[in-house]
């Protein structure tokens, strides 16, 4: 974690750690939270759609049913905004054929659901938020395979919260995003 105990992880990042230039957040390999899984970088069509760096390279899980991140950065007790990122990127091949027969897989803090993924643009990155309690001195997120396309993950981030913050988040209940609204802010902030 950095000094504000932030945790950003580039999921499938192959080079040294870095600091990405539009948000000033430094972001490390995902290679010391987990041991599964193969990385890859997505298509060069797509690079310059990325919006983040994070977004050139991901993790995906071709084998073994649910894979998991373990983030031992976490305090127990301790709130904190999970965001995960997922952009294909036609890093396999099949791209074009998301419309028609989207990636879809669970998405998982620990042992509670917290979101189906569902990939059906190569070119889009998708960002899913929940706030949550860790139960344990690690945080775990976890993909699980349904059956319907290979999961991947892009990128991985913890944010502390302050534990006055979002009072209905307990240690058995996360809040997840349903929307947000920009009310014309000029930058963008994470």
């Amino acid at each position: 974690p950095d000094n504000l105990g932030f945790v950003s992880i580039d999921c499938g990042l192959s080079g040294p750690s870095y600091m990405d230039d539009r948000t000033n957040i430094s972001y490390v390999s995902d290679d010391g939270y987990i041991a599964t899984g193969e990385k890859h970088e997505i298509s060069s069509e797509y690079k310059s759609r990325a919006l983040y760096t994070s977004d050139l390279s991901l993790r995906s899980f071709p084998s073994g049913g649910r894979n998991c991140y373990a983030v031992a950065a976490a305090a127990r007790g301790r709130k904190y905004l999970v965001r995960a990122w997922f952009m294909h990127g036609d890093y396999d091949g099949g791209g074009k054929s998301l419309a028609s027969t989207p990636v879809r897989f669970d998405l998982y803090i620990g042992l509670d659901i917290w979101y189906e993924v569902a990939v059906s643009n190569a070119a889009t990155s998708y960002a899913f938020e929940v706030i949550a309690v860790a139960v344990a001195s690690s945080l775990s997120v976890c993909l699980l395979d349904t059956g319907h396309g290979t999961p991947f993950i892009s990128s991985l981030e913890l944010r502390p919260l302050r534990g006055d913050m979002y009072p209905d988040a307990m240690a058995n209940k996360s809040l997840g995003l349903y929307t947000r609204c920009n009310m014309g802010s000029s930058k963008y902030l994470r």
